[in-house]
């Protein structure tokens, strides 16, 4: 696979913070408020306190739960950030040879790693099915050169504030496809194989550089509304390397995953979802969750008793792609909004808490004020409506869909 033909661009020509990077070449002091940060919500963070369960004391690890912002002001150099460029697809440049990019995965195979700094010009990738590759414009911090390391962390404003590191992978079919509804299954399968490959391979370099909790997000954001910059189906990976906790919502998951061990049960394994379930196949269900973050908000789950997305099996990678697919040509038949998010909830790399890997798919939809003020959704429609009409939808669908 290192066969790969290439022309590299030099590192002293990296323009500043693509592909993460900060070198001495791109960074000047007027550019220090550019650099990513990570900031927590004095407001709503606090220390992660756990209990010793021989003791029963309380103790504080030194981590941190609750609201917190990645500020990436290169994020607005994306392509399709502005209306005029939406329809311009960035990843027909890359596959053509015309745009460096930092290749990962190549379907599931490995290539460079996810900390180079090395981006090439390659026409050979379209060979492939499916392409795991460094964001070019990311929410975090990849590298920083050693050489001005020290003065790149002395930016730090106080205890709430950390430079922003991590990894930002973007996977993506060498075909062009914008929706689940329209990507074959083979494809969308070879897509999230690639996702999980590159998943394991950048946890291993992260693990091998010192890094030991990992807070891992993947997701798709298909449609603009639903943050799309670019039109060609595309999922992403957040890998937060800053190793000071997670956040409010999957503190609230692990919690509730810890009395389910408490009790020896596991919602997920044993609830048949009270009449809102609408699909499933060998690997996967899918229904109408019973407390919506959107209408028509559907959750997805392995009957397989897995923790993290990379412990899926080849049966099951292919199971989900089916399913996800599945999903969307009901939505769209019951006629919600096109613009989606799809969120793997997955237990983070370093973590040996009991979990259960479930995937969320929510419409875009505008929220209110009650939503904004605290985790609380105002649900319209019946969740159990919500599956009937989607189980109906499904029912039409021919063989082999």
């Amino acid at each position: 696979m290192n066969n790969v033909a290439r022309l590299a661009m030099s590192y002293e020509d990296i323009p500043f913070m693509h592909w993460g990077i900060v070198s001495r070449f791109n960074f000047s002091d007027d550019k220090a408020r550019y650099v990513p940060r990570k900031r927590w919500d004095p407001l709503s963070a606090a220390e992660i306190r756990l209990v010793d369960e021989k003791t029963g004391k309380v103790v504080a690890i030194g981590k941190w739960k609750g609201h917190f912002s990645y500020v990436s002001p290169v994020r607005s150099y994306r392509p399709g950030e502005s209306r005029e460029s939406i329809v311009k697809d960035a990843f027909k440049d890359i596959l053509e040879g015309k745009d460096y990019v930092i290749p990962v995965t190549l379907n599931d195979q490995p290539l460079d790693s996810p900390f180079s700094v090395e981006p090439i010009l390659c026409d050979t990738l379209k060979n492939y099915t499916a392409v795991t590759i460094i964001n070019r414009f990311p929410a975090m911090v990849r590298h920083i050169d050693p050489e001005i390391k020290e003065r790149v962390e002395r930016m730090v404003e106080d205890r709430y504030t950390k430079i922003a590191l991590g990894i930002n992978l973007v996977t993506f079919p060498t075909g062009y496809y914008e929706t689940l509804s329209d990507v074959p299954v083979e494809v969308l399968a070879a897509m999230l194989s690639s996702m999980k490959k590159a998943i394991q391979f950048s946890v291993e370099e992260s693990f091998r550089r010192g890094f030991r909790l990992i807070p891992v997000y993947p997701f798709f954001n298909i449609g603009r509304l639903a943050g799309g910059s670019q039109p060609r189906l595309h999922s992403q990976v957040y890998f937060d390397l800053n190793e000071d906790g997670h956040g409010a919502f999957m503190e609230s998951i692990l919690q509730a995953f810890e009395e389910m061990r408490k009790e020896n049960d596991c919602h997920l394994c044993t609830s048949r979802h009270d009449g809102r379930m609408f699909y499933e196949n060998s690997t996967w269900i899918a229904w109408a969750t019973s407390s919506p973050r959107r209408n028509y908000h559907v959750r997805l789950a392995p009957k397989r008793h897995v923790a993290r997305f990379t412990d899926l099996t080849s049966d099951e990678i292919r199971g989900l792609a089916e399913t996800l697919k599945l999903v969307s040509i009901a939505m769209d038949k019951v006629g919600i909004a096109r613009d989606r998010n799809v969120l793997f909830y997955s237990l983070p790399f370093g973590y040996s808490s009991y979990f259960h890997l479930f995937v969320d798919v929510i419409p875009f939809e505008s929220i209110g004020g009650i939503e904004m003020l605290d985790s609380v959704r105002v649900a319209r429609v019946v969740p159990e409506e919500a599956a009937s009409q989607l189980r109906e939808a499904l029912s039409s669908l021919q063989p082999g869909f």
